[in-house]
C-alpha cells in the first residue's frame, strides 16, 4: 500500500470515474486504474463496483475512505516535518512578549507564521518585559519581545526600534484640562503603571506618584485610563487610535522622559521561524516610525 495508490483511490472516489479523475488530475487513466488495482490487490478487497464508465464505492470502500484521508494527511505532515528539519525550521518555538504593540498585530503575525510553517508548534506567553530575561535564561521560552527603558537594557538582547511614549489621561480627567502638566500635577493623581515580579515580590514602575495602580499588561493600563482611573505613560502604538478617537487625551508636558526601545532577547540557537518573526516585527516597527 503506497500513498500514490491511496491518492488515486481518493481521486477516483471524488470525481466519480477513472476518466473524470484523469482529466481533473492530469493523470493517465491507465495510471489511475493500475494504482487502484494494486491497492485492491494489496488489501485483498474490492474498493469499487465498476459499471461502464462510472464507479461506486463498495461497503468496504466506504468504510476505509475516512482512514485513507487521514493517512494522506499524516504522510503529508511527515514530509513537511522532515523538509522543515532539513531547512533548519524549529519543530516548536516558545515566545514571550509584552503587549506594547497592538494585539491585532500579534494575532496577524501568529497566523502568518502558521501559514508559512504549519508543522511548527507555537506557544506565546504574555508577561511584562522585566521578567523576560529569566524566562529566556531558564529556557522556558526561546525568544522574548518587549519594551525596555535604556537603563533596563543593561546590554541584554538586540535593539529593534525606539518607541515613542505618550502621557495620557481620559478627556474628562482633571489633568486633561491643564494646558501643560508638570511633576507636581502628576503626583496629585493616581498613576496606572506596569507591575512585574522581582524576587518574588510585586514591583510597580511608578514615575512621579506614590499613589498608583499596577497591572501586568499595557492594554489593561490603557483601558483603566480610558475609564478615568488615572493617568499613564504608554507606548504610542498602543494609544494612538484611542487618542485619534478622543477616548484618550495626550497630555502636554516638558518633562524629560526615559527613552524606550523595543527589543528582543533570545537563547543560544535561532531557527528559521524565530528569524521570520523578528523580521516581521522589524518591518512593522519600521512602518510606524
Amino acid at each position: 500500500m503506497r500513498t500514490e495508490q491511496i491518492q488515486a483511490f481518493i481521486d477516483v472516489t471524488e470525481h466519480g470515474s477513472f476518466a473524470a479523475a484523469a482529466r481533473q488530475t492530469l493523470t493517465k487513466r491507465s495510471t489511475l486504474s493500475a494504482a487502484v488495482s494494486a491497492l485492491e490487490e494489496s488489501l485483498g478487497v474490492v474498493l469499487f463496483e465498476r459499471s461502464g464508465n462510472r464507479v461506486r464505492l463498495t461497503a468496504v470502500g466506504e468504510s476505509v475512505l475516512p482512514d485513507c484521508y487521514r493517512l494522506l494527511t499524516s504522510a503529508g505532515r511527515i514530509e513537511k516535518h522532515c523538509h522543515q528539519h532539513l531547512q533548519g525550521v524549529e519543530s516548536q518555538l516558545g515566545i514571550a512578549r509584552d503587549d506594547a504593540l497592538p494585539e491585532v498585530l500579534w494575532q496577524r503575525l501568529m497566523h502568518e507564521l502558521k501559514q508559512l510553517y504549519p508543522t511548527t508548534a507555537l506557544s506565546v506567553y504574555l508577561i511584562p518585559p522585566q521578567e523576560h530575561r529569566d524566562f529566556v535564561q531558564r529556557q522556558t521560552v526561546d525568544i522574548a519581545f518587549g519594551l525596555y527603558t535604556a537603563e533596563a537594557l543593561s546590554g541584554q538582547g538586540q535593539h529593534l526600534s525606539p518607541i515613542g511614549m505618550r502621557l495620557v489621561a481620559a478627556p474628562s480627567h482633571p489633568l486633561s484640562r491643564l494646558p501643560d502638566v508638570n511633576r507636581d500635577d502628576l503626583a496629585q493623581y493616581t498613576q496606572v503603571c506596569l507591575t512585574h515580579v522581582s524576587d518574588d515580590r510585586l514591583v510597580s514602575d511608578a514615575l512621579f506618584s506614590a499613589n498608583y495602580l499596577g497591572f501586568t499588561m499595557f492594554e489593561v493600563i490603557r483601558d483603566a485610563v480610558i475609564g478615568g482611573t488615572g493617568w499613564a505613560l504608554l507606548p504610542a502604538p498602543l494609544v494612538e487610535d484611542a487618542i485619534a478617537e478622543k477616548r484618550l487625551s495626550a497630555l502636554n508636558h516638558d518633562l524629560v522622559l526615559e527613552s524606550h526601545y523595543y527589543r528582543y532577547l533570545e537563547g543560544n540557537a535561532r531557527g528559521v521561524v524565530a528569524t521570520a518573526l523578528i523580521n516581521k516585527v522589524t518591518r512593522y516597527l519600521g512602518a510606524i516610525r
